[in-house]
């Protein structure tokens, strides 16, 4: 048994003497175990960057905001249909929006940068705060709460990404001072206080003509309701007219640092007793310092004749055009019999009341677009 023992240990004694070159081959062919041949990858094997692929990923927190996008919808609002955003990311940092209160004939175009903190994103504008978000996945962004957490409820607080960035919608009604000179015009908005160059389109032309042959305005600059679009970039200071809805001699901007007037401001229809008026119907009422008065009820243009004597009114019969509006009519019948039939007026900061027999019939807001 030993001498055995002693002819094995030799022998692998002897192994260990080979050249360094004979030894290297065989200590990579001892240790380096087969690998099981590469099986080549079809073309239809490649994942694609799908709604599937973009899913996956957001499971690691992996969001990038490395293309232009636009997400769209409309969320729950406490006191009106909802507010519908179109909300487009760029790459480079910035964002645009379109918020608008529907009903409320409320309409804000607003640009800043965009901050994006794992998956909240943030819209910061100085003048605005805007809520922030939240990326569900690389498709979806879902709004939060002031404490910055996800809004446990049944409504729908989300946005979808469209296939496609859309160029947004800049449209909104305007209030604001209309003067013309030389056939130039220009649009002083009262709630911004911007003055903007009017262009001199289609839709244009007919609000000169209209200015030029009013004598009450005696080329005089005069308060005007319509609805317009601001230039692109290179033109960011002309004002495009989509609508133009009528001029407002006697009226002036509102002033928000002396509430309690009534006279020259127009106002605008909020509530018909308790009921809110759809804003885009635009009822609206002027009282003027002659004793007259004079709006439109969301159909027909209307004006007359008021009493007033400290808080007492009296509003004598309204003569109004005949058109019929299908969307609108049976309101403005209910307004103007209200308007006619009030027998007190408040101002209460910025609010003004109808009552009859002290029963609130009326309730308005400065117009301010």
């Amino acid at each position: 048994m030993k001498k055995r023992l002693l002819v094995t240990a030799l022998l692998l004694s002897s192994c260990s003497q080979l050249p360094a070159d004979r030894q290297a081959a065989v200590t990579e062919t001892l240790i380096i175990p087969a690998q099981p041949a590469a099986v080549p990858q079809e073309d239809g094997d490649i994942i694609e960057n799908n709604d599937t692929a973009a899913s996956v990923a957001t499971d690691f927190e992996h969001i990038f905001v490395d293309t232009d996008m636009t997400f769209s919808g409309t969320l729950p609002c406490a006191d009106c249909p909802g507010v519908s955003y179109h909300i487009n990311l760029f790459r480079d940092g910035r964002f645009e929006t379109r918020q608008e209160y529907l009903q409320r004939n409320q309409v804000n175009l607003i640009k800043g940068i965009w901050l994006l903190e794992n998956r909240s994103l943030h819209l910061v504008n100085q003048q605005h705060t805007l809520p922030a978000f939240h990326f569900l996945n690389n498709s979806t962004l879902a709004m939060l709460d002031l404490a910055g957490k996800p809004i446990a409820s049944n409504k729908n607080y989300q946005l979808s990404r469209e296939a496609e960035v859309r160029k947004l919608d800049t449209r909104q009604a305007m209030l604001g001072l209309y003067t013309l000179r030389d056939n130039q015009a220009s649009f002083k908005a009262c709630q911004s206080g911007e003055v903007l160059d009017v262009a001199n389109t289609q839709h244009h032309l007919p609000v000169m003509r209209q200015y030029q042959q009013d004598d009450r305005l005696n080329s005089s600059p005069v308060i005007a309701t319509l609805v317009g679009r601001r230039g692109p970039d290179d033109k960011n200071n002309l004002l495009f007219i989509d609508k133009f809805e009528q001029f407002w001699p006697g009226a002036s901007c509102p002033d928000q640092l002396q509430p309690g007037k009534m006279q020259g401001i127009v106002w605008r229809a909020e509530k018909l007793a308790t009921q809110y008026v759809p804003q885009q119907l635009n009822v609206r009422v002027i009282f003027e310092a002659n004793d007259r008065l004079y709006g439109f009820a969301g159909c027909n243009n209307f004006n007359g004749g008021y009493k007033q004597r400290s808080n007492q009114l009296t509003v004598q019969p309204l003569v109004s055009t005949r058109k019929f509006c299908a969307d609108s009519s049976e309101l403005e019948q209910q307004f103007t019999q209200s308007l006619q039939a009030a027998d007190r007026i408040e101002v209460n900061g910025d609010t003004l009341q109808l009552f009859k027999n002290n029963q609130l019939i009326l309730q308005f807001k400065p117009a301010v677009n």
